[in-house]
């Protein structure tokens, strides 16, 4: 009889770590004149990096973490930004983590504090106040961080920082009430290996590397599979608006898959959009980040033939500039469902999404999206692939509603390194679409791809 196989070791989670985080904060407050509240918050896109210490006891955790991110976003209070505006310039926090572990998954908790420095400046009549101010208060967050390598993890995490208001020294005094919101993407360099070294099984190299990429291909093309992956995809839209310009727009998408049970996965997609977009009346660009779009897909870990997932889609208003973004807090259903006969992978996503919180002076949203893709799967990693975003603006005006592009592209499997990749490049041509939108566009994708080993 042969012995059975040995069981991996499970993931070491224990000791120091560093790394960057990037992501979109939020505040909610008021700034009370008059009895009228001129102040609805500030969104941002945030950026900087944490460092931190884990002790690992069995499944359960605790440590410490600090971060500091810059934000170099403001608002205006009023409507023109000459009376007055609130700009953050950077927040930091400390907070104890207190976790559950199941081998490379943690759960987690953080309880601490946190500091926000702010600059405000109002111009009202009767009123002008000029002023910057470090405010503290306390942060509550929760987090999942996945360990796909021995020393590197992934987490997303979402941090609530309460704080104390700030008052002005002006006559009367003016009373600024903010509360952050932040969450954020990152990564962390662990200074022990999360596991040990092991020995790949013997088997020939040829035929092993043309599996292997074959199959890797398939899942990165599953939007739903069991694979921790990176993409960043560049979306350049071409004839945009009255004077045909060039609009561009480049997605951070990551995907973790979180196990629940032996029966049950649930896939978080994350979408973090940076903006290039052209100024409609000169001959300028507003750049920052848009709203950013969270979907959770629960799919059945052995669906058979067919493979999908339903969940929630909501996305925040954490766009820099109000051009950039609808202001709105919006959320709806959201499906996948896809076959994979032969060296085939077909299927769509789709989602509606509707208004259901944020600025109630912007306009209302209800969004669909359709996103049907194929592709083919050849030698070499090497793929043909078709993916157009089909899109419709319900509330628009009667032949203004719908975007409907076709095209389609190539791509390849292959490593930098020892990193697995994925990359293509495809065309689109907007077959209906309102006026004003790009008749065109190139996108181009690289994906960083994690699989289990």
């Amino acid at each position: 009889m042969k012995a059975p196989a040995a069981l991996p070791p499970p993931y070491n989670w224990s000791g120091f770590y560093l790394g960057p985080n990037l992501g979109g904060a939020w505040t909610s407050g008021s700034l009370p004149i008059s009895v009228n509240n001129l102040y609805g918050g500030i969104t941002e896109f945030i950026g900087g990096g944490q460092a931190g210490y884990n002790f690992q006891a069995g499944h359960f955790l605790v440590g410490v973490e600090g971060d500091f991110d810059g934000a170099t976003f403001g608002h205006s209070v009023l409507p023109t930004p000459t009376l007055g505006t609130v700009r953050q310039n950077w927040t930091g926090t400390i907070a104890g983590r207190f976790g559950l572990v199941e081998d490379k998954w943690l759960l987690y908790a953080k309880l601490g504090g946190g500091w926000v420095h702010s600059n405000a400046t109002l111009n009202f009549p009767g009123v002008t106040w000029q002023g910057s101010n470090t405010s503290s208060g306390w942060l509550a967050g929760v987090g999942v961080e996945y360990g796909f390598k021995p020393n590197w993890t992934l987490k997303l995490e979402y941090d609530y920082i309460g704080l104390g208001n700030w008052t002005s020294p002006t006559v009367p005094p003016i009373q600024l009430n903010r509360d952050l919101q932040m969450v954020k993407f990152g990564a962390n360099y662990k200074f022990e290996r999360g596991i040990a070294d092991t020995v790949a099984p013997t088997r020939a190299a040829h035929s092993a590397e043309r599996s292997e990429n074959e199959d890797l291909a398939q899942k990165s093309q599953n939007p739903i599979a069991d694979l921790v992956s990176v993409p960043f995809q560049s979306n350049t839209n071409f004839n945009a608006g009255p004077f045909n310009r060039t609009q561009e727009v480049l997605n951070i998408q990551p995907v973790i898959p979180l196990r629940i049970n032996a029966d049950w996965n649930v896939i978080s997609r994350t979408i973090i959009p940076v903006v290039s977009q052209p100024n409609p009346f000169f001959n300028n660009n507003t750049n920052g980040i848009g709203d950013i779009t969270q979907q959770f897909f629960f799919t059945p870990t052995h669906p058979g033939a067919l493979i999908w997932g339903v969940g929630p889609i909501f996305t925040v208003p954490s766009a820099t500039d109000p051009i950039l973004g609808t202001g709105r807090v919006l959320f709806g259903p959201t499906a996948v469902a896809l076959v994979t006969p032969g060296h085939w992978v077909i299927g769509v996503l789709v989602n509606n999404q509707w208004s259901v919180g944020g600025n109630p002076l912007r306009p209302n949203v209800n969004a669909f999206l359709a996103q049907p893709f194929v592709n083919y799967n050849m030698a070499h990693g090497w793929y043909l692939t078709s993916s157009p975003v089909i899109t419709a603006d319900w509330l628009a005006a009667p032949g203004q509603q719908w975007t409907v592009p076709i095209g389609g592209g190539f791509g390849r499997i292959f490593k930098l390194g020892d990193q697995p990749v994925s990359a293509n490049i495809a065309g689109y041509y907007n077959v209906v679409r309102p006026t004003g939108a790009s008749n065109w566009q190139l996108r181009a994708q690289l994906s960083l791809l994690f699989p289990e080993r």
